[in-house]
């Protein structure tokens, strides 16, 4: 392997057993036939795999949608250029002759796809857990500054949102000028919030991205107003204590309930001399009376008998 490749592989932090394939990786099809296009293929489907795993592992309360979302804006174009820019991928591409002139070295697309290579090149030298250890290195300090919540969301999408959250109308987009010719156009649009009196302009090469460039501005200016976080913190901690002291007033009432009855005094009636007896719960009366009546049904059988054996003749003689 080349000397001068292993100030990539330092960076990388990853040692190659097979030259080749990082050679083959660094190579665009304006050098050779041995070019990395099918690396950049493989590589592109472990970089979705290994990202996948890695919003899921990181972010266990986001839905699926979010995470694709998310996913999607990682593994994007630009966000692979970034990171081989930090790598100094530049430095070691192996390019045509055309390509070198033309300044391909800087073209984000070739970077991205290299990058994407040295992913393909990484799993068929190491394995996967090689290519994933990678991966995750080089996206942990991107995701130390993602907001997975806003992330991949264009301007009007988070305008909306922020509206919707505060309950306040929709913003309103209108077009105020139109100049150039008609296949250079160039729109100017305005983005007004009624309610809280804002309007904010944009330009663009076609009405969407006026409206986005509008929108955009507009959500600065809404998100300058401290008015708009106060009633919605000051409602949240109405609320907490109200559920706070609702929640002690029930323990409250829970605990009288429980010592009046632990503490309940014993209910007392009066006997013959003055004496205080304790009055017999309602089932203990109620055997009190069936062990009265089997006492009195006991004593009557005996005269009954004797009364029936004086009325029996005596035996003759």
């Amino acid at each position: 392997m080349p000397q001068s490749l292993n100030p990539l592989e330092e960076r990388l932090q990853y040692r190659f057993h097979d030259a080749e394939l990082l050679c083959q990786a660094l190579t665009h099809r304006s050098h050779s036939a041995a070019n990395n296009e099918r690396l950049e293929f493989l590589g592109d489907s472990i970089l979705n795999c290994s990202v996948a795993a890695i919003l899921f592992r990181r972010y266990g309360k986001l839905d699926e949608g979010d995470l694709s979302r998310v996913r999607a804006n990682l593994v994007k174009q630009q966000s692979l250029y970034e990171i081989a820019q930090t790598l100094g991928v530049s430095e070691f591409l192996r390019l045509g002759e055309g390509e070198l002139k033309s300044g391909g070295f800087r073209r984000p697309s070739i970077l991205a796809d290299t990058l994407e290579a040295l992913f393909g090149a990484m799993y068929l030298d190491g394995g996967f857990e090689a290519a994933y250890a990678v991966i995750e290195r080089l996206y942990t300090p991107v995701l130390e500054h993602v907001d997975p919540k806003t992330l991949g969301k264009d301007a009007k999408t988070l305008l909306q949102e922020y509206l919707q959250g505060h309950k306040i109308a929709l913003p309103q987009y209108t077009v105020t000028a139109t100049h150039g010719a008609a296949h250079n156009q160039q729109f100017e649009v305005e983005c007004t919030v009624p309610k809280l009196d804002i309007k904010a302009g944009g330009s663009g090469a076609s009405r969407r991205a006026a409206e986005q460039a509008a929108a955009k501005k507009a959500l600065e200016e809404v998100q300058k107003m401290p008015a708009l976080a106060k009633p919605k913190a000051e409602k949240s901690a109405k609320a907490a204590k109200k559920r706070a002291a609702k929640a002690a007033a029930s323990e409250a009432k829970m605990a009288e309930s429980v010592g009046q009855m632990r503490a309940a005094p014993a209910m007392t009636a009066p006997v013959g001399n003055g004496a205080a007896r304790t009055a017999t719960a309602p089932a203990e009366k109620t055997a009190d009376k069936a062990a009265d009546k089997a006492t009195d049904k006991s004593a009557e059988k005996p005269a009954a008998e004797k009364s029936d054996a004086a009325k029996q003749p005596p035996a003759a003689a």
